[in-house]
């Protein structure tokens, strides 16, 4: 009897010939799909290609091929409406913030992007605006600006959490 392997004799009890010729034999080998070449692979991995060079070619021709755009399109509908995502109070990095106006009103809200993106005609700018210039004053309270910010158009921040 030989070896599967490389085809020299094997001894009692064999599988193979040598260490070096069980641990191939014992091995799960894939064949790559963009090249052909045979590559060594755990049966539990989804890897069908053999190196970088052909998982992009590989991901080139599935674009080209237009296979995820339905997948791609549902996901961004999907992003929308998700509580943890979404443009809700309940978003995962969301946080609360205390804020005053300029007439001296205090605002309490979770969410500041999603407030001020609601609340726009109450700010003399766009939300963009205004949620760049409460977040300057939040990072020069916490020390992270060289040219510190206390307030935007009137607007103060008073407090906020980051939970």
């Amino acid at each position: 009897m030989n070896c599967p392997l490389c085809n020299s004799p094997l001894k009692r009890n064999k599988v193979a010939c040598s260490m070096k010729c069980y641990g191939l034999l014992k091995s799960n080998i894939k064949q790559c799909v963009i090249c052909d070449k045979p590559f060594f692979e755990p049966p539990s991995s989804s890897t069908i290609t053999c190196g970088e060079d052909c998982s992009a070619e590989n991901r080139r021709r599935l674009f080209k091929k237009g296979v995820n755009d339905e997948a791609l399109k549902a996901a961004h509908e999907k992003l929308l409406t998700n509580p943890l995502t979404g443009r809700f109070s309940t978003h995962m990095h969301a946080k609360e913030w205390v804020i005053q106006s300029p007439t001296g009103e205090v605002y309490k809200c979770r969410n500041l992007k999603n407030w001020l993106r609601e609340n726009e005609q109450l700010l003399d700018g766009t939300y963009k605006q205004a949620w760049d210039g409460i977040s300057k004053i939040k990072y020069s309270a916490q020390g992270k600006r060289k040219n510190n910010v206390y307030q935007w158009k009137g607007w103060r921040l008073l407090a906020w959490s980051d939970n």
